[in-house]
């Protein structure tokens, strides 16, 4: 969760221009025709709304149980309840959108399907690029280089005996790049013929929204078994890390992470003021 909190030098800049930021990436995949733009952007204007009212003080809330447990040694256990917690306010967030993104998809036309799977495949060409290419040895360090900038934002320089605490649970990770490509070459799939349903629906119907819900529930459910039980072990795994290397950190780290931790809840509860 530390690692996907966008800097405290720009997260107001970018969440109150996030309308727009998600109108473009939206854009990026469908490139929207006509009178979808103007849906997608009354969308975004009012999901905006609804999340700087209803889901920020569930940051704030989640923060301040961050500070609490950051000056002590915390076990796997509450790491995995705090990033549990996270998982369902983007669930709420997804369920939110679920009724724009039926009226938005059954509008879709032929060509806009041919977008979507071009950005797929643009998008999978960095994957591959990033995760399948290098071998294993690129790999952990690119890995490791990521997570060790974004531990320091928050806690300060990491020493010696703490980086090889780091390094030893990226290298040990069951981390499966060509398993989780899999997953996502199956979204993809997934996604593509949905959206080719729906778009023979023609209009929001019942039978529409039950398809779009579907897809968002395999989305955060896989169907397959294996992919699963993969996903449960590397979510332990890195609570499990996360909690050792926390508990190598001195007191003066820990005042650090708790610093940090309020400057966001001090611009959440800035953002909570706007508008």
């Amino acid at each position: 969760m530390l690692v996907g909190l966008t800097g405290c030098s720009t997260i107001k800049v970018v969440y109150n221009n996030s309308d727009d930021l998600l109108y473009w990436w939206v854009d990026s995949y469908a490139d929207l025709q006509d009178g979808q733009k103007q849906l997608t952007r009354d969308t975004l204007t009012e999901l905006q709304r609804w999340h700087r009212h209803q889901q920020l003080p569930e940051y704030i809330a989640l923060l301040q149980k961050l500070r609490a447990m950051a000056p002590n040694d915390i076990t796997p256990a509450q790491v995995c309840a705090v990033t549990e917690e996270g998982k369902t306010s983007f669930t709420t967030v997804l369920r939110f959108v679920e009724p724009a993104s039926t009226r938005l998809a059954v509008q879709f036309k032929p060509e806009q399907l041919r977008s979507v799977r071009k950005r797929f495949d643009k998008t999978n060409k960095d994957w591959r690029k990033d995760w399948l290419d290098p071998d294993a040895e690129d790999r952990l360090q690119y890995r490791n280089k990521q997570a060790l900038n974004r531990l320091e934002d928050f806690y300060g320089r990491l020493d010696t005996p703490q980086r090889e605490v780091l390094r030893r649970w990226l290298s040990e990770s069951v981390f499966d790049p060509v398993l989780s490509y899999a997953e996502r070459e199956r979204r993809q799939a997934d996604t593509m013929q949905t959206l080719q349903r729906m778009v023979q629906e023609g209009s929001a119907t019942a039978q529409a929204q039950a398809l779009w819900h579907g897809l968002m529930e395999r989305a955060l459910n896989s169907p397959n078994e294996r992919y699963r039980a993969y996903n449960r072990e590397l979510w332990q795994e890195n609570c499990e890390g996360f909690a050792k290397l926390h508990n190598s950190t001195t007191p003066a780290q820990r005042k650090r992470l708790v610093e940090s931790l309020q400057g966001y809840e001090n611009d959440f509860r800035i953002l909570m003021a706007q508008k």
